[in-house]
């Protein structure tokens, strides 16, 4: 004779002895905010009232409000929320975590996550969770178990570890002290300023700025070797993490070659009777701003060596920024073409205080405009540098490649005989009036 087990049967609520009272009050204890979606009408309930997942930060508007969500969500993670709005729309279980912004400009994390209704499929159920306290102890557990010389081992390169914030050489390998001629105390005396030629300064300040973005950053960069009597070339690999409470920069250096100084400056575009040339066509076509990309791209200055020229034509204001380009390929974007300003270069432009922007590869960013503008047309790297009127930013002006670190160790200098004549070309072209429907 088979005795039932006491645990067989039902489970979950089934098997609970809950009245709808108790149901009702456990969801509106949930320390969450929950909700359900009616997938075909894309409409949004919400099942409790705990929408302050954070001090001034609404969940309800931010899962509703496009604008909203815009305006509080870190940029670089706008995506992780757009792949999980696509997953609830395809009724698929899904999770993510991001970060917004919420009062006093502090960060908080937060972790969405949802599923369907199994019972009735019309509805997907889910929750908004601030998860700030938990990150904050996983890193707390990641920077303990982190020694920082253990960051410059297991590879046959050149490696150093930088205190970001006091720029200070903090750790250094073997390696290191034989590539820039040096032993180890002489090295750790030196800050990065110590370090890079005195050529890559504009370089080294965009690397900075990136690497708070992107956490990563490779190009080529130039140091000096034994106290700046000479100076080598490196294929140069950057990584932003964190321990022991500090923000650090692990640096390698691969594939090094040794330089001599050069008397004179590099300029990519220093062919006068060229810039001339260039000058003089634009001023041609001062109404017509199809063809000043024309110009531009065909200028011998620049289609020997790149694939693509952009213009966007910035309206903060209006939160609006329009395309235009020339290339040697066709490419399936309309000219004009309108972008929201929210993620563009320009909006990282202006909120970095950017004196150029170099991404070195597409595929490898989160920024929603690379995925959004320059990956659907090939565009692998591109070099991207803002023009002023009166203070405000009017014009990005940006080279582009197919290939991948085209631009690297490029300096804002080295594209000024080239972009300078382009952004007086735009400034005719606006005063011309004829802008169609931008006036």
């Amino acid at each position: 004779m088979n005795i039932p087990d006491a645990y067989d049967g039902p489970s979950g609520l089934a098997a609970v002895h809950m009245s709808i009272e108790d149901l009702l009050s456990f969801m509106n204890d949930f320390p969450a905010l929950l909700w359900r979606i009616e997938i075909a009408k894309s409409r949004i309930e919400f099942l409790n009232n705990n929408y302050i997942v954070s001090n001034g930060l609404d969940g309800k508007l931010l899962l509703k409000n496009i604008q909203y969500q815009r305006d509080v969500v870190i940029p670089e993670d706008a995506y992780l929320i757009g792949a999980f709005m696509d997953s609830v729309k395809k009724g698929k279980t899904a999770a993510t975590i991001f970060r917004a912004r919420c009062a006093e400009n502090r960060i908080v994390w937060l972790k969405i996550t949802g599923a369907t209704n199994s019972w009735d499929p019309r509805y997907y159920y889910g929750f908004l969770l601030n998860v700030t306290d938990t990150v904050e102890q996983i890193k707390a557990i990641l920077d303990k178990d982190v020694n920082i010389e253990s960051l410059v081992g297991d590879t046959g390169n050149a490696v150093l570890v930088l205190d970001y914030d006091a720029r200070k050489v903090l750790c250094v390998n073997a390696a290191a002290c034989d590539l820039f001629e040096m032993n180890r105390g002489e090295l750790l005396k030196l800050t990065l300023g110590d370090l890079y030629r005195e050529s890559m300064k504009t370089a080294v300040e965009t690397m900075l700025e990136q690497v708070l973005l992107l956490r990563k950053w490779n190009g080529k960069l130039d140091f000096y070797q034994s106290g700046k009597r000479s100076f080598f070339t490196a294929e140069t690999a950057v990584r932003h993490m964190s321990c022991g409470g500090k923000r650090l920069l692990r640096v390698e250096f691969a594939n090094p070659k040794i330089g001599r100084e050069r008397s004179r400056p590099r300029r990519l575009f220093s062919d006068d009777s060229r810039r001339v040339r260039l000058i003089h066509d634009l001023s041609a076509v001062k109404d017509d701003i199809e063809a000043i990309m024309r110009v531009a791209f065909e200028s011998a200055l620049v289609s020997e060596k790149y694939d693509a020229i952009m213009f966007s034509d910035v309206h903060v204001r209006k939160n609006q920024v329009f395309v235009y380009y020339a290339g040697n390929q066709p490419m399936p974007l309309e000219q004009g073409h309108r972008f929201a300003y929210s993620g563009t270069i320009a909006e990282d432009i202006n909120r970095f205080e950017l004196s150029h922007l170099t991404v070195d590869d597409t595929q490898e960013s989160i920024k929603p405009i690379d995925w959004a503008l320059f990956v659907p047309q090939g565009i692998r790297s591109y070099f991207a540098k803002p023009f002023f009127s009166r203070g405000t930013l009017r014009t990005v002006l940006i080279v582009c490649s197919r290939k991948p670190h085209a631009f690297s160790g490029v300096t804002v200098g080295d594209f000024e005989d080239f972009l300078d004549p382009i952004n007086d070309a735009v400034k005719m072209w606006r005063q011309s009036g004829r802008r169609g429907t931008l006036c």
